[in-house]
């Protein structure tokens, strides 16, 4: 695709630009560093730009002291006299909102201001933001895995000024020493609100997802062993002996997945010793990985290296590779009254330990996919002891060593794929995606009370942003399945009850054949809701391919039978034949599906799945 954007002047910041369009900076800072250096990449057929910021101390003498640092700083000019609206997205809390599409419109002489909480990138707020208004618009995203802020003012002259970067800094380098910084993509657009979504949505695709395996391979579609087998009830034999029995149901499983407790103390206690129990695996995870081979399903295991708990073996050991938490909130004083302390990855002996532990299981496991998992909220502990003229500096010397970590462990294991837990959907900015796939996007999922309405309604609002996410079930019922269904799928139920494995088997024979559709273009078809009262659909669409699918809801509590939605992507006059996966096929053109399809369903609550094809 061709930017219908006229690069801006480097001499300055923005211009007036043409009513349809708004135009990206060519240079994200107002002023200059002392030291910085920025990197500038570009990505013509999405129309975006990313910046990559490294700041270097002299190498000699006392270093400047840095203070407000930004990694975005910059004026844009929207069509004068127009609204300007910004749509962005609640972050990932382990709330049945979590992912929440928001806007605000921007009022002249007026900040609006979001920021991350507790030190995960998605904790509370997406760092993706999309700036509307008439015929087109700025999407602005931030690459940085701790804190960051970002505001936005609409100032009198129509320009719109945005600023974003860390969250907090004071501090002085080492001679010599070089860090990174928060990274910074801008994307402009044509069109509404969702041509900029589904052309960001192409961005993150192709740019920031990891390049080692196609899209489909990358995401597997998994048999979790916790739905026979609890956490710290994992054995050598009882593993081995599940995953035999799952690959003679001849499942379409592509992946075996084992999550927490296998260490020594299980979980969460054992976070901290890096090996498995010795009494529940004598050998290791190996004869584990070893089987899982032999059964043509790829091996995925949680770890989990950057906390560890008070007595554990780092604990004991290396104390002082540790830092310990102080000031947290009275909600979050679990962490400082259980003992939970943090790896520091900026210390180089710490993060070469943690590499070369992490590889070793890597490959003595025979692993396909590295879980890591981060169940703390790190700013509590880079603050403590922090001095007056190093605030921040251990922040930006830890999220340094975890891409330091992360990169070496794909460059010495060229296959593995990365699995970015972090809670649940915590650390989803671009920096972390162009590494890691997203396997487990919410703590809230089919536990929780509000299922499933809560994980239909993460679907409809993660869409807006990522491509790749998904979630599975932990039971077998049309409902559960389809609420889950998303570009990967984790199935935790119990493979030893004949009628969920045909259940299952049933489900999986459908959603195979229309899987990829979820790297399409993304349309909410009704609003964001967790109502129980209500309905929510939604619709992907990929136009190379011709295809369309349709997902839509009836709640519980819903009183209408039907719900009417207008598709969007389709060519008016093409024939489209409509297929209900419950049985039932119609031939529409595209015209008439985009005017206003009849959805109906008796049953409350209830699940429709649609394939629109072209026909001929």
């Amino acid at each position: 695709m061709k930017s219908f954007f006229q690069l801006i002047s480097l001499l300055t910041l923005s211009l007036a630009v043409p009513a349809d369009a708004i135009e990206r900076p060519t240079v994200p800072l107002r002023e200059t560093i002392a030291g910085l250096r920025i990197e500038a990449r570009t990505y013509p057929d999405q129309a975006a730009t990313e910046w990559q910021f490294r700041l270097r101390a002299p190498a000699a003498g006392e270093s400047p002291l840095y203070e407000n640092l930004k990694s975005a700083d910059f004026e844009v000019a929207f069509p004068s006299g127009e609204p300007v609206t910004l749509h962005w997205s609640k972050g990932s809390h382990s709330d049945p909102g979590d992912f929440e599409p928001k806007t605000e419109t921007l009022t002249t002489g007026k900040t609006f201001s979001l920021e991350s909480f507790g030190g995960r990138s998605s904790d509370g707020v997406m760092p993706y933001f999309n700036l509307s208004s008439e015929g087109g618009g700025l999407i602005v995203a931030i690459g940085w895995t701790g804190d960051w802020k970002a505001s936005f003012t609409l100032e009198s002259d129509g320009k719109l000024r945005v600023v974003a970067g860390l969250k907090r800094t004071r501090f002085r380098l080492a001679p010599g020493e070089e860090v990174r910084l928060p990274s910074i993509v801008a994307m402009n657009y044509r069109g509404d609100q969702m041509a900029g979504q589904n052309q960001f949505r192409q961005l993150m695709l192709k740019q920031f997802t990891p390049r080692n395996h196609p899209p489909m391979t990358l995401m597997p579609v998994q048999a979790g062993v916790h739905g026979i087998l609890p956490f710290n009830g994992t054995t050598e034999e009882k593993l081995v002996k599940l995953a035999h029995d799952i690959a003679a149901l001849k499942l379409p499983l592509d992946c075996y997945h084992l999550d927490g407790g296998w260490n020594e103390g299980g979980f969460p206690k054992g976070q901290g010793n890096p090996h498995a129990d010795p009494g529940r695996f004598p050998n290791g995870l190996a004869p584990v990985g070893a089987a899982v081979r032999q059964t043509g399903m790829r091996f995925l295991a949680w770890l989990e290296p950057e906390r560890a708990m008070r007595g554990t073996w780092l604990h004991r050991e290396h104390p002082d590779w540790l830092l310990r938490p102080t000031g947290t909130p009275e909600r979050l004083r679990y962490q400082e009254r259980d003992g939970f302390h943090l790896l520091d990855l900026g210390n180089p002996e710490a993060r070469k330990w943690a590499i070369e532990s992490i590889s070793e299981e890597i490959r003595r496991s025979d692993l396909s996919f590295y879980r890591q998992d981060f169940n703390l909220y790190p700013a509590y502990f880079w603050h403590t002891d922090e001095k007056p003229d190093e605030v921040g500096l251990r922040e930006i010397r830890h999220i340094n060593g975890l891409y330091t970590f992360l990169d070496e462990l794909a460059r010495r294991h060229p296959s593995l794929i990365l699995d970015n837990c972090a809670a649940g959907g915590r650390r989803l900015d671009f920096e972390m995606m162009r590494r890691c796939i997203v396997l487990w996007r919410s703590d809230s999922t089919w536990g929780a009370k509000t299922f499933p309405q809560n994980v239909q309604a993460m679907t409809h609002g993660l869409s807006y942003w990522l491509p790749l996410h998904g979630l599975g079930a932990a039971a077998t019922d049309d409902l559960a399945l389809r609420s889950g269904m998303g570009a990967c799928g984790g199935f935790s139920i119990n493979y030893r009850d004949p009628k969920a494995v045909l259940a299952l088997r049933k489900y999986l024979d459908r959603y195979l054949k229309i899987r990829p559709i979820f790297t399409g273009d993304y349309y909410p078809l009704t609003a964001h809701s967790l109502d129980k009262t209500a309905w929510i659909a939604w619709q992907f669409h990929r136009a190379d391919l011709n295809e369309t699918l349709v997902q839509a809801f009836r709640r519980p509590e819903s009183t209408s039978e039907t719900l009417t939605v207008k598709l969007q992507g389709l060519i008016p006059q093409q024939r489209y034949e409509v297929e209900n996966l419950d049985g039932g096929k119609e031939v529409r053109t595209g015209a008439e599906l985009m005017q206003g399809h009849v959805i109906t369903l008796r049953e409350k609550p209830g699940s429709t799945v649609l394939l629109i094809k072209a026909v001929k």
